[in-house]
């Protein structure tokens, strides 16, 4: 693949600058990047070999004797990939030990009672004072002692204190080595999977204690995140895409967010400790996020500036959203219905906020947040991008559109969303995101239904995603075609959003992938992210013409299934 440097230049640019701006707000409380543990740390794992796959890294995990692997507490995503690995080990017959740098090793009593189902899980969480001693988020960890009750895997807390200062991080590394070392006596023949900091994974720390303590030869598997010098280095050759690299023998970096990202979920955590509401700290990184999206499409110098109602032009800053945060969808839906929405309209924001928790509500203006996950917040900022430069924010600005230009509007939409996306945090997967693709490509038919959609209403999208699809690869006008594709234009609000997701995400990532190599030129893309759609039949014709002009794949289907 070619690319373009200087646009891949720019996005890294832009994206630096936030992460040392980030750093500066983080290590004014936290100092730790200073210290010397740290810097052998980053040392180790500044560069990489070559992109390895997921399923090597699994085929190294079963045949390792201790997996160490590198916890980035407040990203959940980091948790995510501790399930992961643990799913797969289950899957393939692995016998696993836990080792919890998140517990004690005193705390092993409360825990035990825990799981066993003699204390509650408030009980639990008090016992161990998990606000104080821990204080990451508890629901993101859960899912990992939830996944360990079945089939069964021992967890065991191996921290010792004190946890709160750096300069006894060494001694820490021995106390938890030594009971690593007794867990791997008392249960021969397992895999001991050790979720601990990263820090503590670099060669001379804690994997040497346990050699030293243990006196054996151990076949160990090294598993960071998200490592800032590798994720550059990556970016740098167009290589965005990859999700995991060999870094040195048995050592491997994955990646699930990107550096941005990454300092945003500690930054916000460190303000939820100091009891900032959370919705001034997710305000923060949703700014920021729109701030990398308007640096890399703009000029030096220019300003992404908003068209009002009365024709009078403010700079972002000052209509930029506020976040409302509900604990309920009902409660969304009362606060929606006073500012008369339409049905439509709520329909279309209990799907968004059931699917992420988190969305974009252009005629107020607003974020709606039912729980924050980083992904679909960058994709929400980018939507938020499109209807400023579209004028279109408020119930006043709206453009009123026929159903076919309203209809190629919102893949437009969906595809400039995901674009912008791709631009904060380039590890976004669009497979993942979008379910009907799958279920349209697969072998065999539509098995299951689509959540909330019965079994027959998905086969009925599924089939109209297909001839979409198609008859963009050969496209001419008949009355078998219009039929079809009016029938697309009307479904019911749920179903048809699902086919905007499905199309938008597709033509998102080639818009992405375009602009990388330079087939879009940033002001071609500037221009798409401001166009309004105001003219008859305009909506088709454009989607068509960015259809022709980045080819999507003919193979859509196939590669999601």
């Amino acid at each position: 693949m070619t690319i373009d440097k200087k646009h891949i230049n720019k996005e890294i640019l832009v994206q630096k600058k936030i992460v040392t701006d980030l750093k500066k707000e983080i290590f004014g409380s936290d100092k730790s990047g200073s210290s010397s543990y740290i810097r052998k740390f980053h040392s180790e794992f500044s560069t990489f070999m070559r992109i390895a796959d997921t399923e090597e890294i699994i085929n190294c995990a079963l045949h390792s004797d201790i997996i160490y692997f590198g916890d980035y507490h407040p990203l959940d995503v980091s948790q995510e990939w501790v399930l992961f690995l643990l799913g797969e080990l289950n899957k393939r017959g692995a016998k696993v030990v836990l080792a919890l740098e998140m517990l004690y090793e005193y705390q092993q009593e409360s825990l035990d009672r825990w799981m066993k189902g003699k204390y509650s899980e408030k009980e639990f969480l008090a016992r161990i004072d998990y606000e104080s001693e821990w204080g990451f988020d508890w629901s993101s960890y859960r899912r990992i002692f939830e996944m360990a009750k079945d089939p069964f895997v021992p967890i065991f807390g191996i921290d010792f204190e004190p946890r709160d200062q750096l300069r006894f991080i060494n001694r820490r590394d021995r106390m938890m080595a030594r009971r690593i070392s007794s867990l791997m006596d008392f249960f021969p023949g397992h895999i001991i999977l050790t979720v601990a900091g990263e820090s503590h994974l670099a060669s001379s720390h804690l994997p040497l204690e346990l050699r030293k303590v243990s006196g054996k030869d151990i076949k160990e598997l090294v598993v960071v995140q998200n490592i800032d010098e590798i994720y550059w280095k990556l970016l740098q050759e167009g290589r965005e895409e990859a999700k995991s690299v060999l870094v040195d023998s048995n050592k491997y970096c994955v990646f699930t967010a990107s550096p941005m990202v990454k300092y945003q979920s500690y930054r916000d955590i460190i303000e939820r400790w100091s009891d900032q509401p959370v919705a001034e700290a997710v305000l923060a990184s949703l700014r920021e996020m729109v701030d990398t999206i308007s640096a890399i499409l703009l000029e030096k110098g220019e300003t992404l500036d908003v068209e009002l109602s009365d024709g009078w032009v403010e700079p972002v800053e000052t209509v930029f959203p506020e976040v409302l945060s509900r604990k309920t969808y009902k409660s969304f839906a009362t606060l929606l219905r006073s500012k008369k929405i339409t049905h439509k309209g709520l329909l279309a924001s209990k799907e968004n906020l059931k699917k992420t928790g988190f969305s974009y509500f252009p005629a107020l203006n607003v974020f709606l947040m039912f729980h924050f996950d980083r992904h679909s917040a960058a994709v929400e900022a980018s939507r938020f991008v499109v209807y400023a430069m579209r004028g279109e924010m408020g119930l006043s600005q709206r453009v009123r559109r026929g159903v076919e230009d309203r209809f190629y509007a919102y893949v437009i939409e969906e595809a400039l969303a995901w674009a912008g996306a791709r631009m904060i945090d380039p590890t976004l997967d669009a497979a993942q995101q979008s379910e009907l693709p799958g279920r349209a490509g697969r072998r065999g038919g539509v098995k299951e239904g689509l959540g909330g959609l019965s079994l027959q209403q998905t086969r009925e999208l599924a089939r109209l995603l297909e001839f979409h699809l198609k008859w963009e690869n050969n496209w001419r006008s008949s009355s078998l075609a219009t039929r079809r594709l009016r029938e697309i234009y009307r479904l019911e609000i749920r179903m048809r959003l699902h086919i905007i997701k499905a199309l938008g995400r597709r033509l998102g990532e080639a818009l992405h992938l375009g602009y990388h190599e330079g087939k879009i030129r940033r002001r071609e893309l500037l221009r798409l992210f401001g166009e309004r759609f105001s003219e008859k039949g305009s909506g088709l014709k454009i989607y068509m013409k960015w259809v022709k002009k980045t080819s999507p794949g003919k193979d859509f289907l196939d590669n999601q299934s």
